[in-house]
C-alpha cells in the first residue's frame, strides 16, 4: 500500500457524519487538486467506461449519487452525457460541483435515508467514492436501484477495505436474488494511485416490477 495524505486518513477514520461534514467543509476548495494532481484518482474515468458499455449517452438521464465536487459528472459530460443530476450531503461539496456547469440539478440529500426521488426516474446511476469508510451504509444501494428505471444501469465503486469490512456483498446478493437487478459486472479497478489501492466496480442492470 502506498501513502495516504493526512486529510484522507482523517476522512477514512471519522466517527460521525457531523465530523465528516466538517472535514469536507474545510477540504472542498482543495479537493479536486488533491485527488487529481496529488493522488491520481481513476474512479470517475473507470465509471464512465463501464456506464458507456450499457447506457447510450444521447438523451440518458443520469443521477450522480454522492457527487462531491462533480468530478464524475465532468467525466460523464466529456463522454457525451448531458442530463446529469447530483446529490450529496455536503453543502460545501455541492457548491464546488455547481461551479462545474455540468449538472441539471444539485440537491442536498442523505443517502443513508430513503431518497425523495420517484421510482424508476433515471436511466443510469453512478456512485463513486461514496461506499467507503465512514460515508454511506451498504443498504443505500437499495435506493440507487429503486430510482433506476427497468433496464437501467447502476455503476458503483466500493473501496476494497469497505467491501471486506462491511456486509456490502450481502446487500448486493440480496438485491440480485430478489430479482430487482442482475449483476452484469463485478471486477477490481485501480482506485487511488498514490496509495496503490483498488476498488470493486459493481455494475447492475435493474429490473423494476411491472
Amino acid at each position: 500500500m502506498g501513502k495516504q495524505t493526512a486529510i484522507h486518513e482523517q476522512v477514512l477514520n471519522t466517527q460521525s457524519t457531523d465530523e465528516l461534514m466538517g472535514l469536507y467543509e474545510d477540504w472542498a476548495a482543495d479537493y479536486d487538486r488533491d485527488v487529481n494532481e496529488t493522488w491520481g484518482y481513476s474512479g470517475p474515468d473507470r465509471t464512465l467506461y463501464w456506464l458507456q458499455q450499457y447506457v447510450e449517452a444521447n438523451g440518458a438521464r443520469i443521477l450522480d449519487a454522492g457527487c462531491g465536487t462533480g468530478l464524475v459528472a465532468v467525466a460523464l459530460a466529456q463522454g457525451g452525457f448531458t442530463y446529469i443530476d447530483g446529490i450529496d450531503y455536503s453543502q460545501a461539496m455541492l457548491a464546488e460541483a455547481a461551479k462545474k456547469g455540468v449538472y441539471q440539478t444539485l440537491l442536498q440529500m442523505n443517502m443513508n435515508e430513503a431518497l425523495p426521488i420517484a421510482t424508476g426516474t433515471y436511466d443510469g446511476v453512478t456512485c463513486v467514492g461514496t461506499f467507503t469508510s465512514a460515508h454511506v451504509i451498504p443498504e443505500a444501494l437499495n435506493e440507487l436501484v429503486r430510482v433506476t428505471r427497468d433496464g437501467g444501469t447502476v455503476c458503483c465503486t466500493v473501496r476494497e477495505e469497505y467491501w471486506q469490512e462491511t456486509h456490502f456483498a450481502d446487500v448486493l446478493k440480496s438485491i440480485v436474488s430478489s430479482g430487482r437487478a442482475q449483476l452484469i459486472q463485478l471486477c477490481d479497478e485501480p482506485y487511488v494511485h498514490s496509495e496503490e489501492s483498488i476498488c470493486k466496480m459493481a455494475v447492475l442492470e435493474v429490473r423494476q416490477p411491472d
